[in-house]
């Protein structure tokens, strides 16, 4: 009977562990929820009250559209991450350029990044992987989103395609801040964020890098994390070059 109980209580242990995930992220979406909306109350009734006049009411405003915006990304990123926590949950696959795809909508992050005086380069070579269009493109998106957030003034973010042995290699680099040993195990968790004041300054969720690692899994795909403070980031994420 020694195997049979050993395989009750490995089962016990991870709807135990599974269970505690899930009690974690329930209360971390609460917090995280409850923030904006917190500060979205509090502005409207000062202005409700008339408690606010004049350039004030301007200034609110722009608060109250700010974490709006913030509480959309939030709710719609935990509904993403909640579909594909799904078992259930699959996706339709097939041979993607991926080439093609970081150069379609290069222009598109070029224009975000533009905005926080961080430059985009792409270096690649033609290479195509087996997965879904729309799931590698917000995979890019996410990268290249997290690269800017944390980079610095006048910063560069590069984004590569390469060609290696049995594997085809999407490299998102950048020259911003850089994550220190002691946290970059736990980046890809959901809602942890290394510069928790910086990230919600720039209207992150918490939730990008954690998407990036489902969107990875789903692909079949392995994901490498190279960083030093002060020196920047490379992320890469490694694609069987011949599946499907």
């Amino acid at each position: 009977l020694e195997p049979f109980i050993q395989t009750i209580r490995t089962q016990h242990e991870n709807i135990l562990r599974a269970a505690k995930v899930r009690q974690d992220f329930t209360a971390n979406v609460s917090h995280e929820l409850k923030t904006p909306l917190t500060a979205i109350s509090g502005y409207s009734e000062l202005m409700e009250t008339g408690m606010v006049q004049g350039e004030e009411i301007k200034h609110y405003a722009k608060e109250i559209h700010h974490n709006s915006n913030r509480l959309l990304a939030l709710i719609n990123d935990i509904i993403h991450l909640s579909e594909m926590d799904r078992t259930e949950y699959e996706v339709p696959m097939q041979q993607v350029n991926l080439s093609e795809l970081v150069q379609n909508n290069l222009e598109s992050l070029k224009i975000s990044g533009e905005q926080r005086n961080v430059s985009l380069r792409y270096v690649g070579e033609p290479a195509s992987v087996y997965g879904n269009a729309g799931l590698l493109e917000e995979l890019l998106w996410n990268l290249c989103d997290n690269a800017i957030r944390y980079n610095k003034a006048n910063g560069v973010v590069k984004v590569q395609v390469e060609k290696a042995k049995e594997k085809v290699n999407l490299i998102v680099s950048d020259t911003g801040i850089g994550i220190s040993t002691e946290h970059q195990e736990r980046i890809f968790e959901r809602f942890y964020r290394v510069d928790k004041s910086r990230s919600k300054e720039t209207g992150g969720t918490g939730l990008g890098l954690a998407i990036v690692k489902h969107i990875v899994a789903q692909h079949d795909a392995e994901l490498f994390l190279d960083s030093k403070p002060g020196e920047g980031t490379k992320i890469t994420v490694s694609f069987p070059a011949h599946k499907g």
